[in-house]
């Protein structure tokens, strides 16, 4: 009967799937050639987030999703939608006075 060994083919696997998750986000904080993907990434995908939050914010709408799915598009989107209307509070009356 054999037993399992900590250097079993699974354990191979799950190594390489980490150091694939783990190595570009080590990378790009040490290799200052990824400054410019870096700059990339963050004027195409967050700074639209960041300017959708704020967005919906002022127009009661979920600005997050607009700026994560859609980026830039989601900006424009977004820009050209009106505020969502709010319903008007509906008073309760009273038993005493129907």
């Amino acid at each position: 009967m054999k037993t399992p060994s900590a250097t079993g083919p699974g354990t191979s696997e799950a190594v390489m799937q980490a150091l694939l998750v783990a190595c570009p986000t080590v990378l790009a904080a040490i290799m200052p050639s990824s400054i410019p993907v870096i700059l990339f990434v963050f004027f195409s995908w967050l700074l639209p987030i960041i300017v959708c939050i704020h967005l919906g914010a002022s127009r009661d709408r979920k600005g997050l999703l607009w700026g994560f799915f859609l980026s830039w598009l989601g900006v424009l989107i977004l820009a050209c939608m009106r505020p969502q209307p709010r319903p008007e509070p509906q008073l309760l009356a009273k038993p005493w006075e129907r």
